[in-house]
């Protein structure tokens, strides 16, 4: 009897140890997975954002299990995280080598190293001639063209040099793009013919003596804009006060304030109001400078197809670098210029119209085919400049997810800032578990703060997150903190699993 019963107990232990270690085996886990979501939401907890609409999205990329989800579905304005998609879509569609190319055409006669005839520019959006590729010289592809020119017997040009910009069409400004943001750089014009991202670049630096007016040089200089210097030099260590602008719907920079006589010079890159013209006129003034002979031409901007295109004769064609590098230019500093290049450009290859609307189209229907609800995306820019962009996390964190699985994945993750390394994450993070780990795109218009990509991607437990926070009134390093802390528990979780 003592036997049978001594059986009955062992095998009671049996069953019940049987029944509970998965469950003690899951403990741990679930306590690291509970103490994760009690900390995420203890962060967001902070009365200061009582206010504020919050929608976070955090997911696992190894088994796709959610760990955080907080407002999922609520649309809310994404700011620069716009241009996930945007880079995602024409990565994707268009392939990393894929490159813009600008023709050099002309029609006439060449005979003695004297065209008769016009130089004509077919611009098709490339927003890379600039110095940003070629060590600051802005004007370096000019020169190239010039010596192509000479390469090829031209040494004088008697008829027009014509820059057609027809490629795009519709407005040059986004819909909802402020007014006020129109002089600066992230709000420039979008041109298929651009240069110098449509902007010339002040310097201003003080002057030997207090009281005199500042120094102030442009570069390029233009004959399409024009200074107005209203500042002065002020004492040494005096708190400068100096603005550079461009007075709204006008050519005129204008410089005003103070500036201390040990202050360092400062830089601001302004937009500016013509820029087909603008590229045009760079262009003559190169050539003048390298030996071809264009005193006499006169320069046209074109926004329409010339009726002589199918005439054209072409000398050359130059390609930018390819779409893996402009899309870096694009996420890691948050580059609008770059973004709506991008998009208008989307639109003429797949919908025959260079315009905002139809880019706007052709990444809405890429989003609709890995699996994004209309209702969860609404789109009017590539930027994400403009306020009446409106996406769910869901649809980021969709995104996110797609491109995670995607063969170009390398290319889009190498686009984005990384956490105490660089581009507009540069400065978060630093010194942390997350520096060097996440890789995410931000997202800022006032009052307006996102921040949303991956972590732990060398770990066994690689995870996305989504971070959108609208309409708060607290300073936003108060948000940045916030999110950084997220991103940091995040990767400690992912490295922990």
């Amino acid at each position: 009897m003592r036997r049978i019963f001594n059986l009955l107990i062992l095998t009671l232990i049996s069953v019940l140890i049987s029944n509970c270690s998965p469950t003690l085996l899951l403990t741990k886990k679930g306590q690291q997975l509970n103490q994760l979501q009690k900390q995420i939401q203890f962060l967001l907890d902070d009365p200061t954002l009582a206010n504020a609409h919050v929608g976070i999205y955090v997911e696992s990329l190894k088994d796709g299990k959610i760990l955080f989800s907080q407002n999922p579905f609520k649309l809310m304005v994404p700011a620069s995280n716009m241009k996930l998609f945007t880079t995602a879509a024409a990565l994707v569609k268009l392939g990393p080598e894929w490159v813009f190319k600008t023709k050099v055409s002309y029609r006439g006669t060449i005979q003695d190293s004297v065209l008769e005839g016009d130089l004509i520019v077919s611009g098709s959006g490339d927003p890379t001639i600039s110095g940003r590729f070629f060590k600051g010289n802005r004007l370096a592809v000019f020169k190239m063209w010039a010596d192509s020119l000479k390469e090829k017997g031209i040494r004088q040009i008697k008829g027009k040099i014509i820059g057609d910009e027809s490629y795009f069409s519709g407005p040059a400004l986004g819909d909802g793009w402020n007014w006020d943001d129109e002089p600066y750089w992230y709000s420039a014009k979008i041109s298929a013919l651009a240069l110098n991202d449509n902007c010339v670049d002040i310097a201003v630096w003080p002057d030997s003596l207090p009281g005199r007016p500042v120094h102030v040089q442009m570069f390029p200089s233009s004959a399409q804009v024009q200074i107005v210097n209203k500042a002065l030099t002020a004492q040494l260590s005096f708190d400068s006060m100096a603005e550079i602008t461009r007075l709204h719907g006008t050519n005129k920079i204008v410089v005003q304030g103070n500036l201390a006589l040990d202050a360092d010079t400062l830089w601001e890159s302004i937009s500016v109001p013509e820029p087909g013209l603008f590229f045009v006129e760079q262009l003559k003034k190169t050539f003048e400078q390298n030996g071809i002979d264009v005193s006499a031409i006169q320069v046209i901007v074109a926004s329409e197809k010339p009726a002589f295109q199918d005439s054209l004769k072409l000398l050359f064609t130059h390609q930018s670098p390819p779409l893996a590098e402009i899309i870096k230019v694009v996420n890691k500093p948050s580059h609008n210029f770059y973004a709506e290049q991008l998009l208008k450009t989307l639109g003429a290859i797949f919908k025959g119209e260079g315009s905002f609307e139809r880019g706007a189209q052709v990444v809405h229907e890429f989003l609709n085919s890995i699996g994004v609800a209309d209702e969860h995306f609404i789109n009017v820019d590539g930027s994400g400049l403009s306020r009446k962009n409106f996406i769910a996390p869901m649809a980021t964190a969709t995104l996110l997810r797609f491109m995670y699985h995607h063969p170009y994945f390398n290319y889009f993750l190498e686009s984005l800032p990384v956490a105490g390394i660089d581009g507009t994450l540069k400065n978060r993070m630093r010194g942390t578990p997350a520096q060097g780990q996440v890789h995410a795109k931000t997202g800022y218009v006032q009052h307006m703060r996102a921040l949303s990509g991956y972590t732990g991607l060398e770990s066994k437990t690689p995870l996305l997150f989504v971070m959108m926070f609208n309409n708060y009134s607290v300073p936003t390093p108060k948000i940045n903190l916030i999110q950084d802390k997220i991103a940091i528990l995040l990767t400690r979780f992912s490295e922990s699993h």
